[in-house]
């Protein structure tokens, strides 16, 4: 992962998703599942960088780690359970993953009905780390399909900076953090 960025945000109200936001999504097909996971799919076909928001009081130790898997287990958003193993590049925190970088997120870390708080990641991944993984776990995401070919790294502050407006705007959000970074932009 050369470059992974993130922002907290506090105070969002998870509800359903307001008509423009719904209709948006409907014409290209997506399911809307509430408001602030819609955001993400929208900024995501909106500006072709993929986003994730994780759960913030579901983040274990305050800690957020990029790194190659353990043998262990996880379950996908879609209940789908899946064994990690170290070739698969990971999202985790202090004891669990929370998500197969670039391909899907966890069930357990998730955006539920009682969020109020979230960290919003926007990540430059390698290419070929995503694509093992989605090989491998036969994963076929809107996510992967980006990352697999490449996005643009000079979307990855952009994309990040307007899902957080929209949360402002479309969650109620109240704060927000600045930026954590690590690593260079390509």
């Amino acid at each position: 992962c050369p470059y992974y960025s993130g922002v907290e945000v506090k105070g969002v109200k998870v509800k359903p998703s307001p008509d423009w936001l719904k209709n948006r999504l409907q014409s290209i097909g997506l399911k809307s599942i509430n408001n602030v996971v819609d955001i993400s799919n929208f900024v995501m076909h909106e500006l072709g960088q993929p986003l994730h928001i994780f759960d913030l009081h579901k983040i274990e130790g305050n800690t957020v780690v990029v790194g190659k898997g353990k043998n262990e287990k996880f379950v996908a958003l879609d209940d789908t359970e899946v064994n990690i193993n170290t070739n698969d590049l990971v999202i985790s925190n202090a004891n669990n993953v929370m998500c197969i970088a670039g391909v899907f997120g966890g069930k357990h870390s998730g955006v539920q009905e009682n969020t109020v708080d979230v960290f919003v990641e926007s990540a430059y991944f390698n290419p070929i780390d995503v694509r093992v993984s989605s090989k491998r776990h036969n994963f076929k995401t809107d996510s992967s399909y980006r990352f697999e070919r490449g996005v643009n790294p000079q979307m990855v502050q952009k994309a990040l900076l307007r899902c957080v407006e929209l949360l402002f705007l479309e969650a109620d959000a109240q704060a927000a953090s600045e930026i954590i970074k690590a690593g260079q932009l390509p």
